[in-house]
């Protein structure tokens, strides 16, 4: 059986080496009567001469266009051929495209507000904090232990929203700033220090504090002035905006809360 389908496999590629090789032959052979011209007289070998000189001081060579493309012809079927008989499987190989990098992040970072959406601007004096006892003096084993002012738990999303503190008086429980540097923030926290021009943002950990910003100097832009509190589903629906849209659509702005 394994016989008998070589054989069969051998005579289908001898049939078409046959016909590419007919096909070569025809392809040449058309190539060169468009180009062969008879001398039945003396008048039509004087035109024919006439035309190749002509042809030659235009850079056109038709003796040369014929063997070119005959040549081609015959290249081109000897490939085929050797293709067919080779002994070997014939490999295409495959396409290389770039690989999907794992652990690289595809998303987008944040962007600004549009100036249209910018309610004011405050220069303020911004530090980072943790929920650990160095900056709320409560420990992992606390109760209380990562819960804000509001109640909503800290957070940090630099895609989304993270939880910051501030001074109510100034900032309102659920007022959105837009922090350069740090994204949006949402006001969920407050604090002793926490007066005046000053903001609070969070970190969860005090080498992310002093690697990633420390203490600065900023202009926030307020999006959005809070009614007094921040609940979980705020915060919930909030991310979920700003990860569709990657700032804080207009939609969500007008909703009261």
């Amino acid at each position: 059986m394994k016989k008998q389908f070589l054989i069969q496999k051998n005579n289908v590629r001898f049939t078409i080496a046959c016909c590419v090789l007919l096909i070569g032959i025809a392809m040449g052979s058309n190539l060169a009567e468009a180009y062969t011209f008879e001398e039945e007289n003396e008048v039509l070998y004087v035109e024919s001469r006439d035309n190749e000189t002509s042809d030659e001081r235009e850079g056109h060579h038709p003796d040369t266009a014929v063997y070119a493309y005959s040549d081609q012809a015959q290249l081109t079927t000897m490939v085929y051929m050797a293709l067919l008989w080779s002994p070997q499987p014939i490999v295409i190989p495959r396409p290389q495209f770039p690989e999907r990098q794992i652990g690289n992040d595809p998303s987008m970072p944040v962007l600004a507000p549009r100036t249209e959406q910018v309610l004011d601007t405050h220069k303020v004096t911004a530090t980072g904090y943790t929920a650990g006892v160095e900056s709320t003096g409560k420990g992992p084993k606390h109760p209380q232990y990562g819960i804000t002012y509001s109640g909503v738990k800290v957070r940090r999303d630099k895609e989304t929203v993270s939880t910051i503190a501030a001074d109510p008086k100034l900032f309102p429980m659920g007022s959105i700033l837009y922090i350069p540097g740090y994204g949006y923030g949402i006001v969920a926290d407050t604090g002793s220090a926490i007066k005046g021009n000053k903001i609070d943002l969070y970190f969860p950990t005090t080498k992310q504090v002093y690697k990633e910003w420390g203490k600065k100097d900023v202009e926030v832009q307020v999006i959005k002035q809070g009614a007094g509190k921040c609940t979980e589903k705020m915060l919930e629906e909030l991310s979920e905006a700003i990860d569709v849209y990657k700032s804080v659509p207009d939609s969500w702005l007008d909703k009261a809360i």
